[in-house]
């Protein structure tokens, strides 16, 4: 079985789909802005950062999706005249407008901090150490010191693997609006890596 993990801009079509497909297994509830998945589908092999992505492959296969960040850059960016694209005029500058305040928001402040912004698995592969090896990618990217995730706090999977991955809980944020959304409050976890 052969096993790599590669950048989102080095797959081949197929691939990118696959990843496509998992980001919204994991994060498609969020993106409530179409019920058109085709479309949604569409939008995000555009836009998912090319080198800020990363996947994990088996025979091929994309079994694991994590996006990457810093204090100056998000691996997700709704470009207008993408959205327009695939929505219309008006539609794709509201998606623009109102999913760049949250996806191109930097997620950390310090230049030794990366933002592991999103990671998902394949529902068929879970618990087998795909993300544990997607983290430890993670570890070994670039010159930071810190990597940082946020979680809601109903996601007890989450906080419970991050914990397992040598992540502490930094922050909680109880105050938060996010919580009328029913996943609970985020919660900012970190983990030393130099």
């Amino acid at each position: 079985m052969e096993k790599q993990i590669i950048e989102f801009g080095k797959l081949n079509d197929t691939q990118k789909l696959e990843a496509v497909e998992l980001f919204l297994i994991g994060f498609g509830h969020f993106m409530t802005f179409s019920k058109d998945e085709e479309k949604k589908k569409k939008l995000f092999l555009e836009i998912l950062s090319p080198d800020l992505f990363v996947c994990y492959l088996e025979d091929d296969k994309v079994l694991g999706l994590m996006g990457l960040g810093n204090n100056k850059t998000r691996p997700i960016d709704f470009k207008k005249e993408i959205c327009q694209k695939y929505f219309g005029k008006f539609k794709g500058f509201i998606i623009n407008k109102q999913m760049n305040a949250i996806f191109q928001k930097p997620a950390v402040s310090l230049d030794s901090e990366l933002y592991l912004d999103t990671l998902v698995t394949s529902p068929s592969v879970r618990n087998k150490g795909i993300g544990t090896a997607l983290i430890n990618e993670a570890c070994s990217y670039g010159d930071y010191e810190i990597l940082v995730t946020e979680v809601f706090s109903k996601n007890e999977n989450a906080i419970n693997f991050y914990k397992k991955n040598g992540f502490v809980v930094k922050k909680e944020s109880k105050g938060s609006m996010m919580r009328m959304f029913g996943s609970g409050y985020p919660i900012t976890m970190t983990k030393q890596i130099k």
